[in-house]
């Protein structure tokens, strides 16, 4: 209970600080160059002149004319005035401006010598007609942007994720890899956190390939790729931190339906934006149906001092249909133009009911030979609560305290039946086998964060803030079984069991970036955390516990050449702790040949990581960006695969391994002419995989590239194609072949009717995609083959309604739990 009360206290303490800034030093507001007394005060409005409404949060920057330099500056509040103090005699320029307006300047601005106040009145602003009209905006944003920290993904510029989901996306992001079998990789490691809007999602606690699955292409404004992720960022992801932003609103009533119908996947789905003065109300949420089906074909040959004892051959095929939901409510309201609050509410559910057969044939000394028909259900259900404040400083906009508290429950329950036969074909059932698997992970957060600027004009700024998670997670899973093939089933207590498993994560950090120069600036931060583990077999009366810290520093160094290009060096520690998916000790023995299982014993893995990357763009919307980069794991978590004595295979997680990668990334997009934008990127990866504990060392070469190219056409007509190759992956036992896929689009707007028409085509030259998997150790030689359907056909319609004005967005402040490992 302590360890729960302690952040608690601490949360209570530092808001109490940031509600009295005395606390802090003070600086004064303006930052001038005139060392003379400084008397005089420029004051005004500012309005909307169409809806004749304060305009919240403008910048008003205070000019001298001859020399065109800001001397000082302000911005508006909640009432649109200004005030900007301790003004010198002198003529001046006011500029005024605000996203989504026209710029606004007041030239001749007369301050006298008697220090009086220069009154501008009411300025009223216009609406770039530029930037909106009605809902469609107009300003073209590149595919692809590179920013300071990370690279962004502009998937609402993209017409072929139209009708698609959050898979369909991610295989398009530079430096993201995404397998058939949903897996999403970042510079060639799958260990990754996902985010939505900043903050983590139970829907990602069990299986992030399973979550991608749910969430609508539509909902997705952009993907954020962080590679080296600042100390304010938890320690978690190896690899980086993946962020998908959804779609907000403006000021006024927005809203939207869509949907699609495809050969393997329907979808439904809407959102409704409201945004009124202080209140601020974003709903959205959708459904689909889908259908897969593949299957797979092996041969493993079991060995005993090099010669092979027995080969299993298997035969398997399925089809998987499926339907999933995702809703989610954000209410936001400004108490005041320095306070905020927010309450995010979502739920989703996934449920899906797989049917297969397996045919195994066993050749040994007991040679056997059998079919097993599966049916296999699966449902999941995630809930996600969040609250946060956030409240600014009339000094500076940039100094600001947060307090944000989330709770997180996803609950999953799985079962499956099977029957077996004996072949040649034959009706009688000799054996029966059924399964039930309940768990359930739930996720307490609290969190406070505080950010100080000790100076606007070199930028130096302190993040600090302190963070509590509390995990449980549980898993109870029962077996029963009729090995005569009758209906009288009785549980195997050698199969069943029921494990309790908590985690405390207690962390705190701080960061300071400083501008050294107009080319030169820097950071440097470091995390501390503090994990305690409580694990309980309850079934076999055994208990385990554990405790460790780390600290992980982060340092990063950059220069910039000009305004077109920026050097960045950078080195991190980074933390992957392992989910549910990996821990859950239940044992799936569908296929007796073959079992699976989790380890609860699992310790995190702890990477090092050191990255140089170099960017230039020029005025015309070229981009490039390169990288090279190293990272080591030396406690990686690897999947073993090992054979008994009686030709049985058992696959789990160990930390077993040390994972050295090596590699370099170069992305680069450009617009040819106006209405022609092309984007690629290729990258190129050494992994070197090593275990001293089983003798294995695999190491080799793979690079993975995509192209994206999109066309405006005259009659508001636009088309799209993209492709991806990705080479092959080696494991620590053995290698995967490689994979491609590519897509076409076409797409439609009706303005007027706000209306748009779009058709996908996904590989519509090939149906299957097939992966190659090969496996090599000392006591088997496994190769397998895995195929699946890719080939698709979608048509989508989007319905946009409702009329929207320019208003005041804040940035949200959100929890980011980056620390779980997961599928």
């Amino acid at each position: 209970m302590k360890k729960i009360l302690l952040p608690l206290v601490l949360c209570i303490v530092v808001s109490a600080r940031a509600q009295n800034p005395a606390s802090m030093p003070q600086l004064p507001a303006i930052q001038t160059n005139i060392k003379a007394s400084l008397k005089a005060k420029i004051s005004g409005t500012v309005m909307d002149a169409t809806q004749h409404k304060p305009v919240e949060f403008a910048t008003v920057a205070l000019l001298n004319p001859k020399t065109e330099k800001i001397i000082g500056g302000t911005t508006t509040g909640e009432s649109g005035k200004f005030t900007i103090s301790g003004v010198d005699a002198g003529t001046y320029r006011v500029v005024i401006s605000f996203i989504g307006y026209e710029n606004k300047t007041i030239n001749n601005i007369n301050v006298g010598t008697e220090g009086t106040e220069v009154a501008l009145g009411v300025v009223q602003m216009q609406t770039d007609s530029r930037t909106l009209n009605e809902v469609v905006v107009t300003a073209e944003k590149p595919l692809v942007e590179d920013k300071d920290d990370r690279m962004v993904y502009n998937a609402d510029k993209d017409a072929t994720n139209s009708g698609g989901t959050a898979i369909d996306v991610l295989k398009k992001v530079p430096l993201l890899t995404v397998d058939p079998d949903g897996t999403v990789s970042l510079k060639g490691s799958s260990s990754i956190k996902v985010l939505i809007n900043n903050k983590p999602s139970s829907i990602m606690a069990r299986s992030i390939s399973e979550a991608l699955q749910m969430i609508p292409a539509e909902l997705i404004k952009s993907v954020e790729v962080v590679t080296a992720p600042s100390a304010k960022y938890d320690a978690e992801g190896t690899a980086g931190v993946i962020n998908i932003i959804t779609k907000n609103q403006l000021q006024g009533l927005t809203g939207g339906v869509n949907a699609s119908v495809g050969s393997r996947r329907n979808n439904l789905g809407g959102n409704f934006n409201y945004k009124r003065d202080k209140l601020s109300i974003t709903a959205y949420g959708g459904g689909n149906v889908n259908n897969y089906y593949g299957g797979s074909e092996s041969m493993r040959q079991n060995l005993q001092n090099g010669q092979v004892v027995s080969t299993i051959e298997q035969i398997n095929a399925y089809k998987n249909k499926g339907k999933s939901g995702f809703g989610s409510v954000s209410i936001d309201y400004d108490l005041d133009t320095l306070n905020r609050i927010g309450v995010d509410f979502s739920l989703g559910g996934e449920g899906r009911n797989t049917n297969s057969t397996r045919d195994t044939k066993v050749a040994s000394d007991d040679p056997q030979n059998f079919r097993r028909y599966n049916h296999t259900q699966n449902r999941n259900r995630n809930m996600d609560v969040n609250f946060n404040y956030t409240k600014t400083f009339k000094r500076s906009k940039e100094q600001e305290y947060t307090f944000l508290a989330q709770y997180n429950q996803n609950k999953n329950h799985s079962n499956y039946s099977l029957n077996q036969y004996p072949l040649p074909e034959s009706e009688v059932i000799d054996y029966r086998e059924r399964n039930n698997n309940d768990n359930q992970q739930k996720e307490f957060t609290l969190q406070t964060d505080y950010t100080y600027p000790f100076s606007t004009v070199k930028r130096r700024l302190l993040e600090v803030g302190t963070k509590a998670i509390l995990r449980n997670v549980g898993s109870d899973y029962r077996l029963e079984n009729a090995p005569d093939g009758s209906l009288n089933y009785k549980e195997d207590p050698s199969r069943a069991n029921t494990f309790d498993y908590q985690q405390l994560v207690w962390a705190s950090y701080a960061s300071f970036r400083m501008r050294i120069s107009k080319m030169w600036g820097f950071s440097l931060g470091g995390r501390m955390e503090m994990t305690n583990i409580n694990a309980n077999f309850i079934s076999t009366s055994t208990k385990f516990t554990d405790r460790y810290q780390n600290f992980l520093p982060n340092i990063t160094i950059s220069q910039r050449f000009g305004e077109e290009r920026r050097l960045r060096l950078n080195y991190s520690q980074r933390i992957q702790r392992p989910s549910i998916f990996f821990l859950n000790p239940y044992v799936n023995s569908s296929d007796p040949k073959n079992i699976q299982t989790g380890n609860p014993y699992l310790d995190p893995e702890l990477a090092h990581s050191v990255e140089l990357s170099y960017s230039t763009f020029t005025k015309k919307g070229t981009t490039i960006n390169a990288m090279i980069f190293g990272r080591q794991t030396n406690n990686a978590i690897e999947r073993i695969t090992t054979v008994d004595t009686s030709g049985v295979s058992s696959s789990t997680y160990r930390n077993i391994a040390q994972n050295s990668t090596y590699g370099m990334n170069l992305f680069g997009s450009a617009r040819p002419v106006k209405q022609w934008n092309i984007s690629g990127s290729f990258g190129l990866n050494y992994t070197i995989l090593n275990s001293s504990a089983l003798q294995i060392k695999n190491e080799n070469w793979s690079y993975q590239f995509n192209l994206n190219s999109s066309l405006q056409l005259p009659h508001d007509i636009s088309v799209q194609a993209n492709g991806s190759y990705t080479s092959r992956r080696i494991q620590l036992q053995g290698q995967s072949s490689g994979f491609y896929y590519y897509g076409f689009s076409g797409r439609k707007e009706f303005k007027k009717q706000k209306v748009t028409i779009t058709a996908n085509f996904e590989n519509p030259f090939r149906r299957y995609n097939t992966i190659v998997n090969l496996l090599r150790t000392p006591t088997f030689i496994s190769d397998g083959s895995n195929y699946n359907v890719i080939r698709n056909i979608r048509l989508s319609v989007n319905w946009r309604f409702g009329k929207m004005n320019a208003g005041q967005n804040r940035e949200k402040k959100k929890i980011s739990n980056d620390d779980g490992k997961r599928d």
